[in-house]
């Protein structure tokens, strides 16, 4: 059993990354075409089209936290920003509708803009103190939504937003903006690909390693830094537009402080440093829930009955989010203790995590001898 497993791993591994690639590809051009033949309920593409939001999320945030090794707990401002200006531009609120494509670059320049505002005071700090400063920032800028009625609503949001149109391509069902969101990715992914690939992602590496001794090899890591945190908040500010096109409706509670920890936490999971990490951590935490929901209110309930666990059903209807949290928490767990990681790491990433420094490696296999005796006594 252990040898077919092992050629089988080997059989995969051998495998060219494009190949994978072209899978998934396929595999995602395919998804949707299963509710236009009926093999699937519209809900399921509508959880595929959130995904990919949280994708662009996640693939962005990895810039900054498994490229770079920056904790930004604040990630969701720079959502906030992009998801705001398109509302603000199109929608009967002020009786404007301007054209998609300029939209989309004001509110990833926008997010940019903001994210090159906090970056300057707060990128000399480090670890917990940059946690903390970039939560601030988060809760500031939807605590600012939540008070600028004159220009946002306030609580009562910006609804009505109008549909874009993309070369004459009014784009208005969850179909059509899953095919958007998913080239959105795809372009976003090939860039970041040649960006991790070439001089400028490592320079990132070594920030994450050592900042000292990167310094001292010639890379500055306020320059770097600020590059990472620029283009993470772009890419932020772009899922953020396509995010209010496809809701039709934005008000602050969908910027809260627990959408940036979600986010990291897929980043996490995934592998830090790892794009494909990142894409597979965000379907993987944002689908599971709903996987659940479904399996132990329809799923099983239809194979064994309605009389199947009725106290998990009704739970899982009416309290679903208190449990999904749950869920979250019990998935970081395990992954910490048995996969640090992650589910899809950088291989970078993963010989640092399972590699033993030869310092330590030595201390501990240091003796303890009784002297007296002339043996062995004890192995620390």
């Amino acid at each position: 059993m252990a040898e077919m497993t092992a050629r089988v791993s080997g059989f995969f591994g051998r495998m060219p990354r494009w190949v994978y690639v072209v899978i998934a590809l396929a595999l995602a051009i395919a998804f949707p075409l299963l509710e236009q033949f009926g093999l699937m309920q519209t809900l399921w593409l509508r959880l595929g089209t959130r995904v990919l939001v949280y994708v662009l999320l996640a693939v962005g945030l990895n810039l900054v936290l498994g490229e770079t090794g920056l904790l930004h707990l604040g990630y969701v401002a720079f959502f906030a920003v992009g998801a705001y200006t398109t509302a603000i531009l199109s929608s009967p609120r002020f009786g404007i509708q301007w054209n998609f494509w300029v939209i989309v670059a004001l509110a990833m320049g926008l997010s940019m803009l903001f994210g090159f505002l906090i970056a300057v005071p707060t990128l000399r700090l480090r670890g917990d103190y940059l946690a903390i400063v970039t939560l601030a920032f988060g809760e500031i800028t939807r605590m600012t939504l939540n008070n600028w009625e004159t220009l946002t609503n306030g609580p009562g949001g910006i609804p009505g937003i109008y549909p874009p149109n993309i070369f004459g391509w009014t784009v208005d069902s969850p179909l059509e903006f899953f095919y958007v969101l998913l080239v959105a990715v795809v372009i976003v992914i090939y860039l970041l690909g040649n960006v991790k690939d070439s001089r400028i992602g490592r320079a990132w590496n070594a920030l994450r390693e050592d900042e000292i001794a990167a310094h001292h090899s010639g890379v500055r890591p306020m320059r770097a830094k600020m590059l990472a945190v620029v283009m993470s908040s772009g890419i932020a500010g772009l899922a953020g537009a396509i995010f209010a096109y496809y809701q039709q409706f934005i008000n602050p509670t969908y910027f809260l402080f627990m959408q940036s920890t979600i986010v990291v936490c897929m980043v996490v999971l995934g592998g830090m440093g790892s794009i494909p990490g990142a894409v597979l951590g965000a379907v993987v935490l944002d689908a599971t829930p709903e996987v659940i929901r479904q399996a132990f209110t329809t799923w099983l309930p239809g194979a064994f009955g309605r009389d199947f666990l009725p106290g998990v059903q009704s739970a899982l209807q009416t309290d679903f989010d208190r449990y999904r949290m749950a869920i979250f928490g019990l998935v970081i767990v395990l992954m910490v203790i048995f996969r640090p990681e992650g589910l899809l790491p950088n291989k970078l990433w993963k010989r640092e995590v399972h590699e033993e420094d030869p310092r330590e490696l030595e201390k501990t296999h240091q003796h303890l001898f009784d002297f007296e005796e002339g043996k062995q006594d004890l192995e620390v």
